[in-house]
């Protein structure tokens, strides 16, 4: 595995709110409080919250699986991150693996739940079948970065329908295994239209016996889930950021700018912009781009 491969995973490991996870390369890393709220946030003791139900979102309830529900205390993070916004709770826990004289956070489990309130994730408005031909076309992009799913299929769960896609890194170069599982799942009884996303991921020494991430982590939280029935003024913010993050889309293609890693053609932006609403043709997907 090439440096840019390990810095993916740290960078894949700090977007679950792991914070600090490379130790004395990183110097002078601080974490922030360890338990804190304000306008955007509300960080909590996993130890702490762990076994009580997750009540605190807008969108739904549920118990976090076994693992959580029994974790130590954190020295670095509290591992119970709530962002308002997006109405998404991240929680992990992590341990230090150290390999030659480099330290680093690779034993960690970690799961994020997300409603997209905020308006900010691809493909909300997309059929599903439009979701599924997105992302198969993001991966197929030339300079796609992240790690290609070895499996993506559709899946029913406690009567909804999911996308589920399964993910494994193997850096045998650190000594590192991480897997992860995500789901795109719709319903509806809250009353948004967008999908709601779980993941459950961890990443460990290579050879270590790792959890079945479905079975330990996926069902347990889809068996307790309550989705809320919303009022009309969180949908109608809900649907107040989506017109938001397509008006902004919208702008850069009229100005002619870059989304991202693109098709030439930018047949990614195209199928966004038509569902969002907007006179532009609908590409296909599945056909060789030019």
């Amino acid at each position: 595995m090439s440096l840019l491969g390990v810095a993916r995973s740290i960078r894949r490991c700090i977007e679950i709110t792991l914070i600090c996870g490379l130790q004395g390369i990183i110097s002078g890393c601080m974490a922030p409080p360890l338990v804190y709220e304000d306008a955007r946030f509300d960080n909590r003791l996993l130890c702490q919250e762990g076994a009580k139900r997750v009540t605190l979102m807008q969108r739904y309830s549920f118990d976090l699986p076994g693992p959580y529900r029994h974790a130590e205390c954190g020295t670095v993070t509290g591992g119970f991150y709530y962002e308002k916004a997006s109405d998404s709770l991240s929680v992990g826990t992590s341990g230090s693996f150290s390999y030659g004289d480099t330290q680093v956070t690779a034993s960690a489990l970690y799961m994020r739940v997300d409603s997209f309130l905020d308006g900010q994730g691809v493909g909300l408005l997309y059929p599903k079948q439009a979701f599924l031909d997105d992302l198969l076309a993001r991966q197929a992009l030339p300079f796609h970065t992240g790690v290609k799913p070895s499996s993506l299929d559709w899946v029913t769960l406690q009567g909804y329908q999911c996308l589920r896609s399964y993910e494994r890194w193997e850096g045998a170069a650190v000594g590192i295994l991480e897997d992860k599982v995500k789901y795109w799942c719709w319903e509806q009884e809250s009353g948004l239209q967008q999908p709601f996303y779980v993941h459950a991921g961890q990443r460990l020494p290579l050879g270590s016996k790792g959890y079945d991430l479905d079975q330990v982590f996926i069902l347990p939280l889809f068996q307790s889930l309550k989705i809320n029935p919303l009022p009309e003024s969180v949908l109608a913010k809900a649907r107040a950021g989506i017109q938001k993050a397509c008006a902004h889309i919208k702008s850069r293609y009229d100005q002619n700018l870059r989304w991202g890693d693109d098709y030439p053609d930018k047949r990614l932006t195209l199928i966004r912009l038509h569902y969002c609403g907007y006179d532009v043709p609908l590409p296909d997907l599945k056909a060789p781009s030019p």
